[in-house]
């Protein structure tokens, strides 16, 4: 007896097949529903960044490298973190907000970057971030009548003059002669950067500097000792010049003889024939270049 004789004489069989071709279509219909219901949770669903939700993280910008305090942050020592949200009070998300700005403390690799830490010019990072490469910073004392009147700002270019009483040349005179001032004064240094007037490391525009007692500049290390000595043993004149003159001055020493009405610069080659004196050599320093020159004694 074939398939179909048994299903007419037995309607069981007939009813056990119709019973599990409906469950097979019911199991079918459930599968495409579930299918369409993770499809659309795949699509509404927050795409993950690094392990975060998109709707929890937070671009923040870190230290691509190791930064010193004075220097200027550039865009390769940036580099934007994404982070679990909130974004720390005070952090950038933007390298835009951040390059140009100064670290006023050491900041280390991976480290967030906070507003705190920076300052928008060298000056918020102290005297130290001012300082030139192959520069020194140097303290002068000075009077109100030695800056200017108190006009010099920070960022100024000066000359410096040093004036020394004649007791330093030790004066010295013959029988029935009268000791004559030899105090003299000379172009010590010439287009030295002001760092600092007083405690001011950055100008005050038109306000005078009138209370400020020392005056800061960059010099090389070599000149050091020259201002120090003259520092100690004379008096110290600084000349504001104009930022665009960077001209260098012959080397000048003057005593009180020049000073009268129609003196002449005394000829250095008829002196020294004269005297055998080689004269004064005077080295010239303007910010970090020096050159040496022969004056007259």
């Amino acid at each position: 007896m074939n398939l179909a004789q048994r299903i007419q004489r037995s309607p069981i069989i007939l009813l056990g097949m119709g019973v599990a071709l409906i469950a097979v279509a019911l199991a079918l219909i459930w599968l495409n529903l579930s299918a369409r219901d993770v499809s659309t949770v795949e699509s509404t669903a927050p795409q993950a960044v690094g392990g975060l939700s998109t709707e929890s993280a937070v671009s923040v910008i870190v230290a691509a490298r190791d930064v010193a305090r004075g220097q200027a942050l550039a865009p390769d020592d940036l580099i934007p973190r994404k982070m679990e949200g909130p974004a720390p009070a005070g952090s950038f998300g933007e390298t835009a907000s951040v390059i140009g700005r100064v670290a006023t403390t050491d900041i280390r690799a991976s480290q967030i970057v906070f507003g705190s830490n920076l300052s928008t010019g060298p000056a918020g990072a102290g005297m130290a971030a001012l300082v030139s490469e192959g520069q020194r910073a140097f303290a002068i004392r000075v009077a109100e009548e030695d800056i200017v009147g108190g006009f010099l700002q920070a960022g100024d270019r000066v000359d410096v003059f040093a004036t020394f009483p004649g007791a330093v040349y030790g004066q010295q005179s013959g029988i029935g002669q009268t000791k004559a001032d030899q105090s003299k004064s000379a172009l010590l240094l010439q287009d030295m950067e002001v760092l600092a007037v007083g405690a001011a490391l950055s100008s005050k525009g038109d306000e005078v500097n009138s209370g400020a007692r020392t005056v800061t500049v960059a010099a090389p290390p070599e000149a050091l000792a020259k201002l120090a000595l003259a520092g100690r043993l004379g008096h110290i004149t600084l000349a504001i010049r104009n930022p665009d003159d960077r001209e260098i001055a012959p080397a000048e020493l003057v005593a009180l003889d020049d000073l009268r009405p129609g003196a002449a610069s005394v000829d250095s080659d008829r002196e020294t024939a004269a005297t055998g004196s080689t004269g004064h050599r005077i080295t010239i320093y303007s910010g970090a270049n020096q050159s040496t020159v022969t004056t007259p004694r």
